[in-house]
């Protein structure tokens, strides 16, 4: 794939979109008045994670359509491989979320699940893995 096929703005700013409104969920559940967290700090300690990992893949897919639109591609694709890989730097640890899952949180799993193909294949496991043992326990 030559790398200009890489930079899609359209699609990138829609991504960019969803992990805020991801973050928004998340930010929302970490809220300290949010009394299920209050006594699970790893949980919190956890969302907090997912919502660092959020916050740092919409800042890099942002600065990546602005570096290729400037036509700076090598730091624009250098920017949308940190995105990809942000799992890296904030691991997605499933077992220490809470469970059940705030509704916050799973619809916040819910928008980055939704996101295929753009997380590492490991990322977008651990998205659909919270997912369905909060499934499990739900039902």
């Amino acid at each position: 794939m030559a790398p200009q096929t890489l930079i899609e703005p359209g699609r990138l700013n829609a991504i960019a979109k969803i992990l805020d409104r991801a973050g928004g969920h998340l930010s929302s559940a970490v809220d300290p008045s949010a009394r299920p967290l209050a006594q699970d700090r790893q949980g919190a300690a956890t969302i907090d994670g997912l919502l660092a990992l959020s916050r740092s893949a919409s800042h890099d897919v942002v600065r990546a359509v602005q570096l290729a639109g400037g036509g700076d591609l090598p730091r624009a694709l250098a920017h949308l491989e940190s995105a990809r890989t942000v799992s890296d730097t904030y691991p997605a640890s499933v077992s220490a979320l809470p469970q059940p899952l705030p509704s916050g949180v799973r619809t916040a799993l819910q928008l980055l699940r939704g996101i295929t193909g753009f997380f590492t294949a490991e990322t977008e496991a651990a998205f659909v893995r919270a997912l369905s043992i909060d499934g499990g326990r739900a039902a």
